[in-house]
């Protein structure tokens, strides 16, 4: 899976109930491979906006084709 704007393949997810936490991943074949041992990240569907680590690009992760 990657950006469709830059072809960057790192993203980042914003916690949900604290904006300014960010969550670091790549896609791996299993769903997402953290940068870091987060204790408890948080829970990714198709609706969940992920933004691009590269540029500005931010969307759902279903828009990237990535299911789990």
């Amino acid at each position: 899976m990657k950006c469709p704007l830059c072809g960057c393949g790192s993203f980042y997810v914003k916690d949900p109930e604290d904006e300014y936490e960010t969550y670091h991943f790549a896609w791996g074949e299993g769903g997402p491979v953290y940068e870091e041992d987060y204790p408890c990240p948080p829970e990714m569907d198709a609706t969940t906006t992920v933004h691009c680590e590269n540029c500005a690009w931010k969307g759902g992760l279903g828009q990237l084709g990535a299911s789990r």
